[in-house]
């Protein structure tokens, strides 16, 4: 398990963690960059940074975008892993996690793929369609343990209470909470619904739980964070503020204000 993500959880300050999602290298490798590190000047307190593919199964129609955008630029994984050391030399306490799709991995492939993260200074990986029964997961979760390194797992609204236990027991750092079915950006989450779902959770595992999937504004961090989750993520939201104000000359400081509404709301919950 990583370390810099224990260490993240176990602090009290922020409460509840913002956790940002970002296509790498979009909407280009130099802009993503300063995207990012204006986040983590902002208070985000665990990047995920996603890695494309032209099957996007789970993302919806602004991140489809964004994705189709990295590999029209020619951008790859290698070009990914690159951003991600540079972002580890800019702040050694943020946490990293690679997120993206298997067949990628399948084909870098996975053992050098782990090394290659490791080196550049990610914490995590999260598989979006790697279910734990399959081989290739399997060999993933096995290299990221020699390295130390966490995998991260979804747990959906349709998992079943058997199929939960299962998937605890071979995740590290954090549970990523999907709060609605579907793709990304779709659809809003219910306090409510987000509620119940994380004390299923947490009668399962003191794994920390990370709640995604339909979280668009502060106002819905909020809401989520009050939940008894210990961070909220938001991908779409963000990545549709950089699709918004691609013109802007000065996108990563508006992009990290835009992000500082959302800690500071958060910050208050604590």
């Amino acid at each position: 398990m990583s370390e810099r993500l224990k260490k993240i959880f176990q602090s009290n300050n922020p409460k509840t963690k913002l956790v940002a999602y970002f296509v790498g290298c979009y909407p280009d490798y130099k802009t993503s960059l300063e995207l990012i590190k204006k986040a983590i000047d902002n208070g985000v307190s665990v990047i995920e940074c996603g890695y494309p593919t032209s099957e996007a199964s789970a993302e919806g129609p602004v991140i489809k975008i964004a994705h189709d955008k990295v590999l029209e630029n020619g951008d790859t994984l290698k070009d990914i892993i690159k951003l991600v050391s540079e972002i580890r030399n800019y702040n050694k306490e943020v946490g990293i996690v690679l997120m993206g799709y298997i067949a990628n991995l399948y084909k870098y492939p996975i053992s050098k793929f782990v090394t290659d993260i490791s080196d550049a200074g990610a914490d995590a990986c999260l598989v979006v369609d790697a279910p734990h029964e399959l081989k290739e997961e399997n060999i993933l979760r096995e290299e990221l343990n020699k390295k130390n390194l966490s995998l991260i797992k979804l747990i959906a609204p349709t998992t079943d209470d058997n199929r939960l236990k299962d998937i605890v027991k071979i995740s590290s750092g954090f549970l990523y909470q999907v709060n609605v079915s579907g793709v990304t950006g779709d659809k809003s989450a219910n306090e409510t619904d987000v509620s119940n779902f994380v004390k299923r959770i947490q009668k399962s595992t003191k794994l920390p739980i990370c709640s995604g999937f339909g979280i668009k504004s502060p106002k819905d961090a909020v809401k989520i964070a009050n939940t008894g989750c210990q961070g909220v993520i938001v991908g779409s939201a963000f990545v549709k503020y950089i699709q918004d104000n691609l013109e802007d000359k000065d996108l990563p400081s508006s992009l990290g204000n835009y992000i500082s509404t959302f800690t500071k709301e958060l910050q208050r919950t604590g």
